[in-house]
C-alpha cells in the first residue's frame, strides 16, 4: 500500500511548486514537504515535522506551513552564520531581527515575545548593513569614544596634579593664616601686657612714694610728741611751743588726708575683647574649603542679560492663554511649568524649543518644586494637597502620591527630604511624608508670594507682597524661625518670582509694567537690577536660572498682556 504523499520515483516527477522533505530525500525517499523550519532552513514531511517539534532542542523553532511555506529553501551559499548564543535561551543561536523593537534574538525569542512584530532573518539583511549610515555612525561613535577616553586620561593626569597642587596650596594657606592669627594675638597680647606693666609700675611708684612720705611724717610727728613730753611740767614753755606747733599740725592733717587718698589705689581687671570672645565662645570654624571655578565662570552679578529667544508653550489642548505661575529648571535642557489658567503642568525641551508633555490636574496649581531628578511636587490649594508627579524624558507624567496639608498650601520648596509649604501668612516645615516639624509666622507677613531654599539647606527665603500697610520685602530665615536678614526698598514695587543661584545669589521679580529682576546677595543686600525697561519683560512673574548654560528663563503675567507675550518662555543669555 502506498503511503499518502510518498513518491517512489525521484523528484524529476514532482509537480510544479512541490518541494520534498529534505531529511527523507537524503535517504532517497521522496516525500512531499508539509512544513518549513525557518531556524534550520529545512523542509519536513508530516512525520519528520512531528518529530522535529517533539525534540527539546527544536520544539520552539519557527515553523511555516501551508501557503506561508516558501517554495524553496533560503540560499545557503556564501552565508556566514552567526554563532552568538541567545542571552535568554542559551541553547539557541541568534538568527532574527525584530524591526519593530530594533532588537535581535533567537527563534524562541521571536515566538514568545515578538509574535505580532515584523521579523527578518539576520542572514537576509546583514549583507546590506556594512557601511550603511547606521554602521558608519556606530563606527564614528566608537572612534569618538576612544578619543574621549584619551582625553579623560589627560584629564585624570591633570586632576592628579591639581589635587597635589590644591592640597599643598591649601595647607600653605592654612599655615599662613594660623601664623597671621598668632602674630596678631602676639601683638595685641604684648600691647595689653605693656599697658598692664605700665599701670603696675605707676601704682608701685605711688605706693613707694607714700611709704617715704609716711616715714618722714612719722619722724616729724614723733619729734613734736617728744617736745610736748619734755615741756609738760613747764607751763609757759608748753604754751608757747603748742602755739608754734599749731601751723605744723594743720599741715600734718592735710598731708595725712592726701596720703590716705593716694593710698586708695584704684583696682582693675582684664576684660576680654567682645569680638574675640564671641569668636571663641561660638566656636567659629578656623575657615572653610571653598571649591573654586577652574573655568573662571563669572558670577551672575558680573553678567549682563541679552535676549536670546522664546519658546512657544501653548499646546493644542490648552483652552486659554497660558498663565505660568511657577517654573522649575530640572536640567540645562528641561524646564517644567505650572500653568494656572489651563490647570496643568508642562515639560518643555529647551534645546529643541518645544513643548514635550502636558499633564491635566484636578485643580489650579500655584507652585511646583523639584523633589528629585524625575519627581516634582505641585501645590493644589483648592484640594488642600500636594500632588507628586513622576515624569520621563519623553514628557510623560504619572501620578505618584499626594500629601494632605492643613489648609490651602500655595507655595512650596523641596530639598534633602524637607518640604517648606507657604500659606497666606505662615510657613510650615515638613518631612517628605507631610509631617509638620515647625510652623513659622511673622508679624510683617500679609501675603506670602514665594519661597526658596538656600543651597546650604540651613536657611530659606520668603517674599511678601505689599498689602494692608505691610511692606514688600524679602526675608531670610533659619529653621528655628529667626529672621537673619531683610531686604526692603521703595523701588521694589511688588514681588513675584523668586529663585536662588548655586552661590545663593537671590533673584526676585519686580512685578510691574516695566518690571525687572533684582539681584540680591545672600544677606539680602541689593547688588544690582537687571532687565529694567526691557521690551521682553512686562509684569515678570517667575524666573529660573541655569548655572551650566548661564541662561535666564522668564515668564510674564498673562492678565495684562497680549497672547504673544504670555504663551512663551523668554530666554536670556547672561554674558
Amino acid at each position: 500500500m502506498e503511503v499518502s504523499g510518498r513518491r517512489q520515483d525521484d523528484q524529476s516527477h514532482a509537480k510544479d511548486g512541490e518541494v520534498f522533505c529534505q531529511p527523507c530525500s537524503s535517504d532517497g525517499d521522496w516525500l512531499v514537504a508539509k512544513g518549513y523550519c525557518t531556524n534550520c532552513n529545512e523542509f519536513f514531511c508530516a512525520a519528520c515535522l512531528k518529530f522535529h517539534r517533539k525534540q527539546s532542542a527544536t520544539r520552539n523553532h519557527v515553523i511555516l506551513e501551508g501557503k506561508v511555506m516558501p517554495k524553496s529553501p533560503a540560499p545557503v551559499a556564501d552565508v556566514e552564520y552567526c554563532s552568538d548564543l541567545c542571552a535568554k535561551h542559551n541553547n539557541e543561536i541568534v538568527k532574527f531581527y525584530c524591526i519593530s523593537h530594533d532588537t535581535v534574538g533567537c527563534g524562541d525569542c521571536m515566538v514568545l515575545e515578538h509574535k505580532v512584530c515584523k521579523v527578518e532573518r539576520i542572514q537576509d539583511i546583514s549583507n546590506t548593513y556594512f557601511n550603511s549610515p547606521e554602521h558608519r555612525e556606530l563606527v564614528g561613535k566608537v572612534r569618538q569614544f576612544l578619543e574621549n577616553i584619551e582625553d579623560i586620561k589627560t584629564c585624570i593626569q591633570t586632576a592628579e596634579q591639581d589635587i597635589s597642587t590644591t592640597y599643598t596650596q591649601a595647607v600653605a594657606d592654612i599655615k599662613t593664616f594660623r601664623k597671621e592669627v598668632n602674630d596678631y594675638l602676639n601683638i595685641v597680647e604684648a600691647e595689653i601686657l605693656a599697658e598692664l606693666n605700665k599701670r603696675n609700675e605707676e601704682d608701685r611708684k605711688t605706693v613707694s612714694g607714700l611709704e617715704e612720705n609716711r616715714q618722714y611724717l612719722q619722724n616729724e610727728i614723733r619729734e613734736l610728741e617728744e617736745k610736748l613730753k619734755m615741756q609738760s611740767n613747764k607751763a609757759n614753755e608748753l604754751f608757747v611751743a603748742s602755739k608754734k606747733m599749731k601751723g605744723r599740725i594743720a599741715s600734718f592733717d592735710i598731708t595725712i588726708k592726701q596720703m590716705v587718698k593716694k593710698a586708695d589705689i584704684q583696682q582693675y581687671r582684664f576684660e576680654r575683647s567682645p569680638g574675640l570672645n564671641l569668636s571663641v565662645c561660638s566656636k567659629l570654624p578656623f575657615g572653610k574649603l571653598t571649591r573654586i571655578n577652574t573655568h573662571s565662570r563669572k558670577k551672575i552679578e558680573d553678567m549682563k542679560p541679552r535676549f536670546d529667544s522664546e519658546i512657544n508653550i501653548k499646546g493644542p489642548r490648552d483652552k486659554y492663554d497660558c498663565f505660568i505661575i511657577a517654573s522649575e529648571l530640572i536640567s540645562p535642557s528641561r524646564i517644567v511649568l505650572a500653568d494656572y489658567q489651563n490647570n496643568c503642568v508642562k515639560l518643555v525641551d529647551i534645546d529643541q524649543g518645544e513643548l514635550l508633555g502636558r499633564y491635566e490636574l484636578c485643580g489650579k496649581p500655584e507652585d511646583i518644586a523639584l523633589v528629585n531628578e524625575n519627581l516634582v511636587a505641585v501645590t493644589l490649594p483648592n484640594t488642600q494637597k500636594i500632588q507628586m508627579l513622576y515624569f520621563t524624558k519623553m514628557g510623560m507624567f504619572k501620578e505618584s502620591h499626594d500629601i494632605k496639608v492643613n489648609g490651602k498650601g500655595r507655595k512650596i520648596a523641596c530639598q534633602n527630604d524637607t518640604l517648606i509649604v507657604a500659606y497666606s501668612v505662615s510657613v510650615e516645615i515638613m518631612d517628605n511624608n507631610g509631617k509638620v516639624v515647625k510652623r513659622i509666622t511673622y508679624s510683617d507677613f500679609s501675603w506670602i508670594v514665594n519661597l526658596a531654599f538656600a543651597h546650604n539647606s540651613k536657611t530659606f527665603y520668603v517674599t511678601n507682597s505689599v498689602s494692608n500697610d505691610k511692606p514688600t520685602a524679602v526675608y531670610k530665615f533659619d529653621f528655628c524661625g529667626n529672621v537673619l536678614a531683610i531686604f526692603k526698598d521703595t523701588t521694589l514695587l511688588d514681588v513675584r518670582g523668586l529663585t536662588l543661584t548655586p552661590d545663593d545669589t537671590v533673584l526676585v521679580c519686580n512685578w510691574a509694567d516695566d518690571g525687572s529682576i533684582y539681584v540680591l546677595s545672600s544677606e539680602c543686600k541689593k547688588i544690582k537690577e537687571i532687565l529694567q525697561h526691557n521690551e521682553h519683560v512686562k509684569w515678570s512673574y517667575c524666573v529660573s536660572f541655569c548655572e551650566q548654560t548661564n541662561k535666564l528663563f522668564l515668564c510674564n503675567y498673562s492678565g495684562f498682556l497680549q497672547p504673544e507675550q504670555t504663551n512663551v518662555v523668554k530666554q536670556f543669555q547672561m554674558m
